[in-house]
């Protein structure tokens, strides 16, 4: 039996939402990936911790996001500090 244009126009529309969503994943599980390297490599080296705080500190969060980064911030701060007092020693 053959489908009919409206049949045809939801199976096409069910595949481009399938699509939709697999760009979606794709997209949230590449900015995860990114997202784990720099937190990673910040935590050990000052000056990206510094440029990782003043990128966090220039965008517009919303308030639950900002408690969602507090404790990366603070670990963050702490290897800026520390980096700090190394070279006054």
């Amino acid at each position: 039996m053959a489908l009919t244009l409206e049949q045809k126009i939801a199976e096409a529309q069910a595949n481009l939402a399938r699509l939709k969503d697999k760009a979606r994943s794709e997209d949230t599980r590449q900015k995860i990936v990114v997202g784990a390297a720099v937190i990673s490599h910040a935590l050990r080296s000052e000056s990206l911790a510094r440029r990782l705080l003043a990128i966090l500190d220039a965008e517009s969060m919303r308030d639950h996001d900002k408690k969602a980064v507090a404790g990366l911030v603070d670990r963050l701060k702490s290897v800026t500090i520390e980096e700090g007092n190394s070279d006054a020693a």
